[in-house]
């Protein structure tokens, strides 16, 4: 359409007689005579070209300098500013990562990155109540035991998993070993009796078929006071348990520092594991209360997050362990005798068929208590022996055998001159014509001194004992103040 138009008024501008003429060939015939006045009009381009070559040529290329100037500037800008925006997103996406590895890793690596220790302790405080909820945690194992492995007829013991000596098991089954039965209302099953203890176990809800552990002991040999120092003092937990690596306290409740029978700690705990595995490692919070009033010990431990121990690469931080103890003394907390409830959870992190879990629980938790229990029966020698080795014991040591060595010195010194002055007090009376001479314990010099003056005098006559004698005075006493500076010399060298 816009074609038509401009055609149509090309062609009354050169011919509108033809226009008028044939209305219907206007597009064909204004065509025609276009292109043809055109073809005329570039010949005399083309002759202007050729006379005009140099000059069009120079311009092109001046033009196409310029053009290709600002070609290369407008690139050069472009790379700059390309340049800053890589730099600027790559410090953005630098900023993205710190931040996500921050969120992923916030306490454990803000932390460790600025060296500051920070623990809420009012927050994060086991309380008076969490604590003491456990306290009658003895007459429930009773009533457990009671319900489940005890025979509701002759009230005597149902096998676990095998008999046990000194147990009296129940006989209303005739012949057939009366196991106990499992009872679908009761979460806690029987799971393995050993000497003086018995174990329960049920599944841990949201937690991939992993059990929580129930264990009742009956100690005869050990007290109160022995079985709570084996669970509380961690230097003598790397003595008696084998697979403890390390086992420190990285913190303490400041409001039990002072307390003598309440302490919060926050321990640090790394578990050896076979060579096919990493070492596990635990960082939890344990509160322990003696309580005389109520006649039992109360011990609380739970996972916790502390800044001063983040995450290890070399190990695998166990985020899922609690358990609670109470230790019950028969008599008094000092003297032998203790029964025991300890139930506890932990997820290692390893997903291991049931079956092999209940093996290595089957065999490695009663060596564990056993262990625990050998323990406790030495913990007097420990102490014994550290007191004995400790560094205060070591110089005591030390200053009674200094003290005892001077004394021997000081003794063989008296006993020489005592000797000494037996020996020749005889002959200083004799020469003196049984004149009593105090020499003060002279020694083996002055005697010898003394000697050689007499015998070198011994044929004189008898004016000249008096010289003797004023020439003995003399020479003993001035011998006499040597003796006292050597024997003092000797005292305190």
């Amino acid at each position: 359409m816009y074609k038509f138009s401009l055609s149509r008024i090309i062609l009354r501008k050169l011919n509108p007689k033809e226009l008028n003429k044939s209305p219907n060939n206007i597009f064909v015939i204004s065509n025609y005579r276009f292109y043809g006045k055109y073809n005329i009009l570039s010949k005399k381009l083309g002759i202007w070209f050729s006379e005009q070559r140099l000059q069009v040529t120079k311009a092109c290329i001046k033009q196409f300098q310029l053009i290709t100037s600002q070609r290369v500037r407008r690139s050069f800008k472009l790379f700059n500013i390309y340049t800053k925006l890589r730099q600027e997103i790559g410090s953005k996406e630098f900023l993205k990562l710190w931040k996500k590895k921050l969120e992923n890793n916030t306490k454990e690596f803000l932390f460790s990155s600025i060296a500051v220790t920070i623990f809420n302790w009012d927050h994060e405080r086991i309380t008076d109540n969490e604590l003491y909820s456990y306290a009658s945690e003895i007459e429930v194992i009773h009533m457990l035991r009671d319900s489940s492995v005890v025979c509701e007829k002759c009230h005597l013991r149902l096998v676990i998993d095998q008999k046990q000596n000194d147990v009296k098991y129940c006989t209303c089954h005739g012949s057939k070993t009366p196991f106990a039965s499992v009872n679908d209302d009761c979460e806690w099953k029987p799971f393995i009796e050993r000497e003086d203890m018995l174990i329960w176990r049920k599944e841990e809800p949201n937690s991939g078929g992993l059990y929580a552990y129930k264990v009742f002991g009956k100690f005869s040999d050990v007290s109160a006071e022995e079985f709570l120092q084996v669970q509380v003092d961690v230097d003598y937990r790397k003595e008696w348990d084998p697979t403890a690596k390390e086992l420190s306290i990285i913190d303490t409740d400041p409001m039990s520092i002072s307390a003598k029978d309440d302490r919060t700690d926050v321990v640090y705990w790394e578990m050896i594991w076979p060579r096919l595995f990493s070492n596990r490692d635990y960082v939890y919070q344990r509160r322990w209360v003696v309580d005389e009033e109520k006649g039992i010990v109360v011990i609380v431990s739970k996972v916790i997050d502390h800044p001063s121990v983040p995450k290890r690469p070399d190990t695998y931080r166990v985020q899922s362990y609690w358990s609670y103890m109470v230790i019950k003394p028969c008599t008094k907390f000092n003297e032998p005798g203790i029964e025991f409830g300890l139930t506890y959870f932990d997820d290692p992190g390893v997903n291991i068929p049931s079956a092999v879990t209940a093996w290595v629980a089957m065999s490695g938790l009663p060596d564990f208590l056993i262990r625990m229990r050998h323990a406790a029966k030495d913990y007097k020698n420990y102490i014994f022996k550290k007191n004995i080795n400790s560094p205060i014991a070591e110089k005591e040591k030390e200053e009674q055998v200094i003290t005892i060595d001077d004394k021997n010195i000081n003794k063989n010194i008296t006993e020489e001159f005592d000797t000494t002055q037996s020996s020749r007090e005889q002959e200083i009376l004799t020469i003196k014509n049984d004149k009593l001479i105090d020499v003060d314990k002279p020694s083996i010099k002055i005697n010898s001194i003394i000697d050689e003056k007499i015998n070198n005098n011994s044929d004189n006559d008898d004016n000249n004992d008096k010289e003797k004698d004023e020439y003995l005075d003399e020479q003993i006493e001035k011998e006499n103040g040597y003796l006292r500076y050597f024997f003092l010399t000797r005292l305190f060298a």
